[in-house]
Order: C-alpha cells, then sequence, then structure tokens
C-alpha cells in the first residue's frame, strides 16, 4: 500500500476481557486494467482480506469500506465487542460506517 487515505485503531474485546487490537487501512484505489480498480484493504488483527476490486475508484473504495464493515459485523455476531482505540468507549459500527 503505497499512500494510505483513512486509518482507524480499536480493539475487539471477548467475552473473558481479552483484547485484540485492530487497525483497519484503507489505501488509494488504482487502476488495475481497462475498467477494474483496486482499494487496498488492510484489517491488521482480523486477518486476511481481500482489496475492493470496482469498475472505478469509487465503487472499489465503497467495496473495500463494505467488507471491512462485514468483517467487523462478523466479529460482533460471535460475540466480540469494539471498543474504540482512543478512550476506551465501545464501538457502534453505525457510527463508524453511517447509512444516510
Amino acid at each position: 500500500m503505497d499512500i494510505v487515505v483513512a486509518e482507524k485503531s480499536l480493539f475487539a474485546e471477548g467475552e473473558d476481557g481479552e483484547r485484540t487490537p485492530i487497525t483497519v487501512t484503507l489505501g488509494r484505489p488504482y487502476k488495475v486494467a481497462d475498467r477494474t480498480w483496486s482499494c487496498p484493504l488492510r484489517l491488521k488483527g482480523v486477518g486476511t482480506v481481500s482489496d475492493g476490486l470496482g469498475t472505478d475508484s469509487w465503487s472499489a473504495l465503497t467495496v473495500a469500506i463494505g467488507v471491512a464493515r462485514q468483517q467487523l459485523d462478523g466479529l460482533v455476531e460471535k460475540g466480540q465487542r469494539l471498543v474504540c482505540g482512543d478512550d476506551d468507549s465501545e464501538l457502534d459500527l453505525d457510527d463508524l460506517f453511517p447509512q444516510f
């Protein structure tokens, strides 16, 4: 990832109180082929995920954001609590990924 566009640090907290640090990082979308773009996505602490792919930079970016939400939703569904890395407050995914 050559240029970081956005980054968010948080923790996944298990029922036993153990915390796993997570860093969500989005890179700058780049053109792969004529109508194919990729947006780098890293979810350190979660595992390997695919980059966002789309027909242009916008769609690649929105796919990468969607994949990040999906992965974090999966942690919550498994009983993890997401905690803000800045102030230890519980993180609501609807605040992190607002719907307008």
